[in-house]
This record gives C-alpha cells, structure tokens and sequence, in this order.
C-alpha cells in the first residue's frame, strides 16, 4: 500500500507540474466471483481479479479524465498527460467548473463482513445452491435459477487538496427464480427479488436469506400463477410491498434526485418541489452499515451523509458531488460514485429508506375496502425525462372488504410520479421494514421500506 500511495503521489504531483488547478487519482482492485445452479447443472462458476487506475483534472474550468489497468510510473505519466490533453480539447463549457468547499479527510474503512465469502470452498456454495435448486423441483416447474454474487473492491484515493481515503467494499447479492408454465403464458416468482438482492456484507447476508427455505413456497406461487385470475382492469387502491416498493422508490425518487441527470428535479424552489403526500420523507444514507451503496467517502473524498432528500412530500435534497453542487450554491452531499476505474464517477444513488409510519401490513389490508396487494417487481419502464410510468409485478392479491380474496396474475399499474405518491395515505410501521439491494447499471444501492398504500390507481393486466 506504501509503494502505491508513492505512485499515486507522483501523478498529483506530475499534473499539478502540468498546470492542473485540481487534480485526483485513485487506484482499484476488483475481485469478484459468480455462481449459478440452473435445472440442476452447474451454470456459471467463475472468479476474476482486475485492476486500475483513474486519473481525473480540472484545467482552466474544464475536466480531463484518463484511466487504464494498472500499471506503475509510465503508467501513471501517460494517464496524467493524458488527462490534461482531454482537457485542453474538451468542449469550451458555457461556464467555467467550479468545486464546492470541501475539507481533506484522512481515513480509512472497510463494510462489515463477518464471513468472508472469498474465502469459502466453491464445493460449500454450490452445495447450497443445489439445495434451492432441489426445493424449486416440484411438478409444474420448467426452468430453476439460483445464483450467487461477491465483489470486493478496494480503493485507494488521493487529491491535490490533501485528500487521501483507503476503502475496501465487500458485497454480496443472491437470488432464486423459478418458470412455470401455463396455456400460452409463462409465470415467474423470485426470491428475494428478481435478479437477486445485495448487501454490503459478507456471506452472512446469503444465509438471511434463506434461499433453499424459500424454494418450495415460490415455486408453488409459480405454479399458482399459471391457473390464476387475470388483474383486473380497474382504478382501485395498491398496497406495494416488498422489491415492488423499492424499485418504485428508485426509478420516481431516487434517479430523479442525482442532481444533473436526465429528469432529475429542478433546483429551483428547493423545499417547495411537491412530490407526493405529506406522509412521505425518504432518506438517502450512505453511512447505513451493512447496505448496498454504503460507504464512509465518496469518490472526490467527500464524507458519506444521511439526510431527507423528500420531507413530509416536498423534495428538500439532492444527491450530488462538488461540481453540481456548486453551481446552485451548495454543498456537495457525497453521493459521486463509479460502476468501475475505467469511467469517471458522477451523482449516483446512496441507499434510501422510506420513513416508516405506524400499523402493520394486515392493518393496511383491513382498512382497504377494495385494492390489490403487490410484491416482487416484474418490470418498471418510466418515460422520456422520468414523468409516466409502467410498472408489473409478479403477482398480485386482490382485497375486499378488508381481506384478501385471490391470487390475480400479470398486474400492471400505470402513473404519474407526483399523482401517484399525492395518493399515498398510510404508511405501515417499522417493525414491518424490508431491506433490498438493487443493482441498477453495475451499481448497487441498498432500499429500507415498509409496506404503503396509494389510492386511486390505474390497473390492469399484462397480455
């Protein structure tokens, strides 16, 4: 580690020789290793191990970014002047980028992992998911997927204002599916969610989750789906529920407050921005020990923050880095993040978590007259600068008179973002959380929600 700061030392000092006004360079390890059990064969078992480094500048108000696997001081010279010449030839910007303030941090941290998932026999893990693939073995079931997924990266930060971060993130996701099928139709149940749910742990994350336990019962759902009810057509009540809850949060808040991206929320009347009911505040924190997107520095060396980036239904918070930040006259809240050393970080999701309310998921069911309960994401498709949107869950339940009636299939719902959280009028309690990790483009981010309900929603069937 010594050896490489020096060689990272040596590029913020070479760039700023080269007339860089800010300079960063960071080197990363990635090892990572996937396991997939498919109709009881052995898909997928594979490990790799890369490595890089990245090199960012600032040079008379524009940016120049470089990176290449690691290398030692050629390398490390061709990526400086590198960076420098992409910034003499990047477009002229209509303004000049500034950074916000930021104090130079010296720390070090690494994500809880009480059993280290590299250091298990691929025999043990693929034991394990035999075994779910052995309780998803029932009649009526055509295709079983269970699969496994470790990353660890360590990360080695430093920039010219005296910055210097050392990071080791340790993450695991696993996941179960199962296919039936029925006349014309194919019905998928997954568990936890489908493609899988990740922490940032070790393997003690897997075994929470239980995938061999919860192989027969989603395989009998799937089995139920196919000899199921259409959703029917109607605007009725939804209670969400489970990954359909977090992938709704997701793509309508949490994508629409990275500061900068395409149909991100405006600046303008920051705390006057309405966003749905006055029941809704949603968290983002980064500093959460154990999710997905949890980190102690972002990717400028900006600490990690927790604050309400939607309160009481106005939106009061962005996520952003330095440069976005600065051009509305605030701070930068940490959240500059990278799916990898090869492409330059920007305002990315941290994990988010919806404020819980009061009562349980059977309260919520026995005052809704008439609804449809929701689990297990299928799909979500949001439209040009995130306004409409489609959504389908795997399955769904239909309620009246305050108790579930029936299995329905191929639920859909459609809205607008701000109609639908306006909709919002009961929040269930914390002793009802859920917590899921969704991995969004290469990038994960954790999700904490409880169970809620909207009124008045378009709803349908997939045909």
């Amino acid at each position: 580690m010594i050896v490489l700061e020096q060689l990272l030392k040596l590029g913020l000092n070479q760039a700023q020789d080269g007339g860089a006004d800010y300079a960063e360079i960071m080197a990363m390890e990635r090892k990572e290793k996937k396991l997939c059990f498919e109709n009881g064969e052995v898909a997928c078992n594979q490990c790799s191990d890369t490595a890089g480094l990245t090199v960012r500048v600032l040079v008379a108000g524009r940016w120049g970014f470089a990176s290449a696997p690691m290398g030692g001081k050629a390398t490390v010279r061709k990526l400086v002047a590198g960076a420098i010449a992409g910034a003499s030839f990047a477009p002229e910007p209509w303004r000049p980028v500034r950074l916000s303030a930021c104090f130079p941090t010296q720390g070090e941290w690494a994500s809880p992992c009480q059993i280290d998932p590299f250091a298990l026999p691929g025999a043990k893990l693929l034991e394990m998911l035999r075994a779910a693939d052995d309780a998803m073995n029932i009649e009526g079931i055509q295709r079983r997927v269970a699969g496994l997924t470790f990353r660890r990266d360590t990360q080695l930060y430093l920039n010219s204002e005296g910055t210097r971060t050392s990071q080791v993130f340790t993450q695991s996701g696993g996941g179960i599916s199962a296919w039936a099928l029925g006349p014309g139709e194919s019905q998928q149940r997954s568990w936890p969610c489908p493609g899988g749910s990740f922490a940032g742990q070790g393997y003690e994350y897997i075994l929470e989750l239980d995938l061999p336990g919860n192989g027969g019962r989603i395989a009998r759902e799937a089995v139920a789906l196919t000899k199921a009810t259409p959703c029917p057509d109607a605007i009725t009540d939804l209670i969400l529920s489970g990954s359909q809850l977090a992938v709704q949060i997701h793509h309508t808040c949490g994508a629409r407050a990275q500061l900068g991206a395409t149909g991100s929320f405006a600046p303008e009347g920051l705390g006057e921005i309405r966003f749905g009911s006055p029941l809704l505040t949603i968290y983002a924190d980064a500093t959460a020990p154990g999710l997905a997107g949890s980190f102690a520095y972002d990717q400028e060396g900006t600490k990690a923050q927790a604050f309400a980036l939607v309160r009481e239904g106005k939106v009061v918070n962005f996520l952003s880095g330095r440069e976005h930040a600065a051009a509305i006259g605030r701070f930068s809240s940490g959240a500059m993040r990278s799916v990898s050393w090869s492409l330059p970080p920007s305002p990315q999701m941290t994990n988010l978590i919806l404020q819980p309310g009061r009562g349980s998921l059977d309260d919520l069911i026995a005052s809704t007259d008439r609804g449809i309960l929701l689990d297990s994401a299928r799909s979500f498709c949001i439209g040009p600068n995130r306004q409409g949107f489609v959504a389908q869950a795997e399955l769904g339940w239909l309620i009246a008179g305050g108790k579930i009636k029936e299995l329905v299939k191929n639920p859909i719902y459609i809205g607008y973002p701000t109609a639908f959280w306006s909709g919002c009028d009961a929040i269930a309690g914390p002793d009802q959380g859920q917590m899921f990790g969704l991995a969004d483009a290469g990038l994960a981010v954790g999700h904490k929600v409880v169970p809620l309900r909207i009124r008045g929603v378009k709803v349908g069937t997939w045909r």
